[in-house]
């Protein structure tokens, strides 16, 4: 499929003002596979353009649907970042899109394209995966791939391939990218700008500038076993904690810690726990609530801390859900099973609470469906996302948003309905989903996008 096909046309002069001959680079706005990005209603009657240097200075421009627009002269090396805006005639935004940062335009031979689509739906971007992993872990590679690889399966449409090949997404270029088989299969990726580390049943391997090597478990006791499979959760210090008690497998204690410079260490929490929920709470540390029955209702590894502190809330058996920490400041645990088989309640609690803590139910905020393997995401205020595995034989993605406030559930589903999908939120602020399988069981090769409404 051309990359090119349902783009609007419109035209950007990227110059250079202190060369000779100004640079011309023409700015594609990208609606990728969807084609009803400006027409559906309630149709977009303006597009405003605007590119932000790093010094902060602004270049805009408005047109409408199918018509041209004209920066002026943004300098050629200075980095920037787009942001294309779709409003219809009563002034509502009904279309965004945004590139990634640091777009430099005389580095780019050919036109920069920035993928817009409608807010608050799944759209699909230009291009497609070439390999559709299965239940496979994903990270953001470089502040520009999005990457997938290992899992249950992986297919393309040559058929099955190799699970431990590298398949990735191109933020920049709109497109695929792949890499050779690694050497084992991954069931964890810890990303950074610079690389990644793969951790699999068997062992770990670095990926980076100066190639792949084997990466030693810190201890003496445990293996990477003990941790792989577990969510990543990243602080603001730079530090990635991969929490083997998120995982659905059997209980475990184990956390792996990977510093910014990429050491490793490994702590424990104070009880092991099987499905458990995970996140980063603001000035309060590491979080990890429920998946035991027996252990408080949460504990913490505080912020700088090098043990796990249990927190005085009742035990919670709920596996599969998500933590996150909503705009107020409250946790909530979303999704999951309850210790009877049933869709858990949505509930909130105080991650900083230390004594008599508890956790309020949201009336009106069930799911209609239990959830595994979720994940939760905060779109601001009282307004949260989750995207998780139906708790059934199909185990098909499914993604609802919840507002506390009014409160209410909504379902945001796929353009393409699957299974075994992975989740991966990007560098522009979007939510990805990558790979898996569709509903007549071929493979998922499009990825998909949310731009929060």
């Amino acid at each position: 499929m051309d990359q090119r096909a349902g783009w609007l046309v419109a035209a950007a002069l990227l110059g250079s003002g202190c060369s000779e001959e100004p640079l011309e680079r023409t700015l594609q706005i990208v609606t990728g596979h969807e084609t009803d990005t400006f027409s559906a209603a309630p149709a977009v009657t303006k597009i405003r353009i605007e590119a932000k240097t790093a010094t902060g200075t602004t270049f805009a421009a408005e047109t409408t649907p199918g018509g041209t627009f004209d920066l002026g002269e943004v300098p050629e090396d200075e980095p920037l970042g787009v942001e294309v805006t779709g409003t219809t005639a009563e002034g509502a935004t009904v279309v965004r899109g945004r590139s990634l940062t640091g777009l430099v335009p005389g580095a780019f031979v050919n036109d920069v394209p920035v993928f817009v689509q409608r807010v608050g739906k799944w759209a699909r971007p230009p291009g497609e995966l070439l390999r559709a992993h299965v239940d496979a872990p994903g990270a953001v590679l470089g502040e520009q791939f999005l990457v997938t690889t290992g899992g249950s399966a992986a297919a393309g449409v040559d058929g099955a391939a190799d699970v431990r090949l590298g398949d990735f997404y191109d933020l920049l270029g709109w497109g695929p990218a792949v890499m050779d088989a690694f050497p084992l299969t991954a069931r964890t990726i810890v990303g950074r700008p610079g690389g990644m580390m793969l951790v699999g049943e068997t062992g770990a391997s670095a990926v980076g500038g100066s190639g792949t090597y084997a990466v030693a478990w810190p201890e003496s006791a445990g293996s990477f076993a003990d941790v792989a499979g577990g969510l990543v959760v990243e602080s603001p210090s730079g530090t990635s904690y991969v929490v083997g008690a998120t995982r659905a497998e059997t209980a475990t204690d184990e956390v792996l810690v990977v510093s910014s410079a990429g050491a490793l260490s490994v702590l424990r929490l104070s009880a092991a726990r099987k499905g458990a929920a995970a996140a980063w709470a603001p000035g309060v540390g590491l979080v990890v609530a429920s998946g035991s029955a027996s252990a408080a209702g949460f504990e913490v590894l505080p912020e700088g801390g090098t043990a796990f502190v249990q927190r005085d809330m009742p035990a919670d058996a709920t596996e599969g859900a998500a933590a996150v920490v909503a705009g107020d400041g409250k946790m909530a645990l979303v999704g999951g099973i309850d210790a009877a088989g049933a869709a858990a309640k949505v509930r909130t609690w105080s991650p900083s609470c230390t004594s008599g803590c508890a956790t309020e139910e949201v009336s009106g905020a069930t799911l209609p469906v239990g959830l595994t393997r979720s994940q939760a995401f905060s779109l601001g205020g009282s307004r949260m996302i989750v995207i998780g595995h139906e708790a059934s034989t199909e185990k098909r993605v499914r993604v609802f948003v919840i507002d506390r406030s009014v409160p209410t559930v909504e379902e945001r589903p796929l353009r393409e309905p699957r299974s075994g999908a992975t989740v991966v939120a990007a560098p522009n602020g979007t939510l990805s989903i990558l790979g898996g399988v569709l509903e007549d069981g071929s493979p998922a090769l499009h990825v998909e996008t949310f731009f929060p409404d």
